[in-house]
């Protein structure tokens, strides 16, 4: 049975690794400074597919970086990895929690519900000495995956301008990046962030490699959200870690969400936008 959470174990994924529904994805992505990609992981999991958010499911014709591409292009390359309108989908990467929210996020606004994190990673089944294989692994068929976008998941920069009264926004950058002390990686990038933005680094919902227990979120979200109706809008640099926070408040219990895809790499570029610091 596929878990009630957003999340499953690595002791999850090995009981089940040989169902036949499972497609089991990878994905990492490259250094935001250098563009450097990170070394290959010493072995990756069982069946392992890679999923790839820089250069395929993208907007290629954006010149923003990791924008959701259409449905069309989701489609044809969902179903070119073999994945079927009733896969059970699980997702890792090779920090821990840090892309893998956001693969899990594109297949949420694309209409997809069976699709899961893996809590922990590849750090953690490798700590666990969970088996392994030394490649990746391409598709053996073609599936018959769909993709329904549901635009309400992704936010736009005028959108928010319009609704700024109304939204809670949270940043998931560093505290040094929010408040313009800490340069951005990105070149030709203001520092500050977004008008009436709260900071919360994505690193506080992180315990280690793994995402916080669900009491543990909850406690951190009530800090700044103290009425369930609001709508929650993440940020970040470039649309990536802002679905850990996603992930993160998905797991305490809120489901009015919205994830900004341009981000502070779009926000900071546009000097028609207003920045606080």
């Amino acid at each position: 049975m596929p878990p009630k959470t957003n999340m499953v174990t690595s002791q999850w994924l090995k009981e089940n690794i040989e169902q036949p529904k499972l497609i089991v994805l990878f994905t990492q992505m490259d250094n935001p400074v250098t563009g450097n990609a990170d070394s290959s992981p010493v072995g990756y999991i069982s069946n392992s597919i890679l999923f790839d958010f820089e250069k395929v499911f993208c907007d290629t014709d954006s010149s923003l970086i990791h924008t959701m591409p259409n449905e069309t292009s989701f489609t044809e390359n969902a179903q070119a990895l073999g994945i079927d309108q009733d896969s059970l989908i699980v997702i890792y990467d090779n920090k821990g929690i840090y892309c893998a929210p956001r693969v899990w996020w594109m297949f949420k606004s694309m209409g997809h519900h069976q699709v899961y994190v893996l809590n922990g990673g590849l750090p953690n089944w490798l700590a666990q000495c969970m088996p392994t294989q030394p490649q990746l692994v391409s598709a053996n068929k073609v599936g018959d995956f769909q993709a329904k976008y549901n635009s309400n998941n992704f936010i736009s920069a005028g959108r928010i301008i319009q609704q700024l009264a109304s939204l809670i926004l949270l940043d998931a950058r560093s505290a040094g990046r929010f408040n313009g002390t800490q340069a951005e990686p990105r070149e030709g990038l203001r520092s500050g962030h977004i008008p009436t933005s709260i900071n919360l680094p994505f690193v506080e919902c992180l315990e280690g490699t793994s995402l916080k227990s669900t009491t543990e979120l909850k406690v951190i979200f009530s800090k700044w959200v103290n009425n369930s109706d609001r709508f929650l809008v993440f940020s970040c640099g470039s649309g990536v870690t802002a679905c850990i926070l996603a992930l993160a408040a998905t797991e305490a219990g809120y489901t009015k969400l919205a994830v900004y895809d341009g981000s502070w790499s779009e926000w900071g570029a546009n000097a028609d936008l207003p920045v606080e610091l």
